[in-house]
């Protein structure tokens, strides 16, 4: 893998200056810290999410040069609704960071009650394949959906939206927060590892698609490793000394590293601790040898 060192502020001013951009999940952690890093850069920023007191805060702590929109993200509406605002209220969109994302999985590990870590590993919803039954014990319980339709389907929607209003301006950049969970097993959160897999599925074969490349719209998107969020508060992984952890700022800046490189498009960028990584191109020295030339897509 390669390392790729942050851009200088410089880069990053002159690029972002008066652009327009959208970050999903930003109240608060990486989202937000996004939304802060664009804004110092000169950007406009929309910050989205679902609690408007918390969008409210979030603003307020940036400055001037954001807003918010409150927003589900994982509803097709109320997407459309969000782009069309800005479109109508501040301008064309340039930079889409699709970032919201949910882990009821990783509860299990923060809760140290081992009454209630039984209790809870018996739901479905912690645990797909507890053997959680209906209330009149009939059936075996349905795994939960809610995390695909955050995960996944508020990217598909991000992307197609996205493509769409850059398509008429004449291109943009999306950034996507995956996860290390894109590329490697997490066997305590298989829903959530599963719903990163398909993101990176997803972008990867997106940003191939001729006529988006042709309309001049790059795609890459971003894999943390342990990042210091609320979503981990509890982890004993987080207090550990010798476990590499990044903060939420150290994931910003992978973000705007992606989107500052002169060749961002189908990129992907590792991040543990401070340390950013492109890694698509060892996939691809390997993906290279498994699929012969005359069988490629």
């Amino acid at each position: 893998m390669t390392s790729i060192p942050r851009p200088d502020s410089t880069t990053v001013q002159s690029m972002m200056g008066g652009r327009i951009a959208i970050v999903t999940g930003a109240a608060r952690g990486i989202g937000f810290s996004t939304a802060s890093l664009l804004a110092q850069s000169g950007a406009r920023v929309v910050l989205v999410d679902l609690r408007e007191n918390d969008l409210k805060q979030a603003c307020s702590n940036i400055g001037h040069r954001s807003t918010y929109h409150v927003c589900d993200v994982s509803n097709w509406d109320q997407q459309i609704a969000l782009f069309d605002h800005v479109k109508t209220t501040i301008g064309p969109v340039d930079l889409l960071v699709c970032n919201a994302a949910v882990n009821p999985e990783i509860s299990l590990l923060q809760t140290s009650d081992s009454i209630q870590h039984a209790k809870m590993n018996g739901q479905v919803r912690y645990n797909y394949l507890a053997d959680e039954h209906s209330k009149d014990g009939s059936a075996l319980q349905c795994p939960p959906t809610q995390l695909f339709d955050i995960n996944v389907n508020s990217v598909i929607f991000g992307l197609k939206l996205g493509i769409h209003h850059m398509k008429q301006n004449g291109g943009g950049h999306i950034a996507v927060v995956g996860s290390a969970g894109s590329y490697v097993p997490i066997p305590s959160q298989p829903l959530y590892a599963a719903s990163k897999h398909a993101v990176l599925g997803l972008v990867r074969s997106t940003a191939q698609i001729e006529d988006v490349v042709k309309a001049g719209i790059t795609i890459s998107w971003i894999a943390p490793w342990l990042t210091l969020t609320s979503m981990v508060e509890g982890l004993e992984a987080t207090t550990h000394p010798n476990t590499l952890k990044s903060s939420p700022e150290d994931v910003a800046w992978a973000v705007l590293t992606a989107v500052a490189a002169e060749s961002p498009n189908g990129k992907g960028y590792w991040v543990q601790g401070t340390n950013i990584s492109e890694v698509e191109g060892a996939y691809w020295e390997v993906a290279s040898r498994l699929i012969l030339p005359e069988n490629r897509f």
